[in-house]
């Protein structure tokens, strides 16, 4: 669930003069999360993009 509490953090966050609220700081922990579970969503995709677009 790392995933989407990271997701939730992305999509909640805003600029106020420049800084961002120290609550909506990404960890470490859940960019490498975002990072895993968004290679893990695309990778396939582009997959199949190539196989449609080679048939």
């Amino acid at each position: 669930m790392l995933f989407f509490r990271a997701l939730k953090k992305l999509f909640k966050r805003k600029k106020i003069r420049g800084y961002y609220n120290s609550d909506d700081i990404i960890t470490a922990k859940e960019k490498q999360s975002l990072i895993i579970g968004f290679s893990i969503i695309l990778v396939p995709l582009i997959i199949a993009i190539a196989f449609t677009s080679l048939s």
